[in-house]
């Protein structure tokens, strides 16, 4: 398992915090992921044989949210 920190932008509220998880947390091999509103950021763990960082941050984007670089 791998754990990264994704900030993300755009996020405002409790319902933008809960989509997002909702949006990482449908990526095929993604394990757990905790949002956290005023930090800006998801830690994400999952298997990188199965789910990439990139598809995790495709879900951020298709969700309406922006990942920082």
């Amino acid at each position: 398992m791998t754990t990264e920190i994704i900030k993300i932008e755009g996020m405002m509220c409790g319902h933008c915090q809960a989509n997002v998880e909702k949006s990482i947390g449908a990526v095929e091999g993604v394990s757990d992921v905790k949002v956290d509103l005023a930090a800006k950021q998801a830690t994400v763990t999952f298997d990188p044989g199965v789910a990439s960082l990139d598809a995790i941050k495709a879900a951020v984007t298709d969700a309406g949210y922006s990942v920082v670089a």
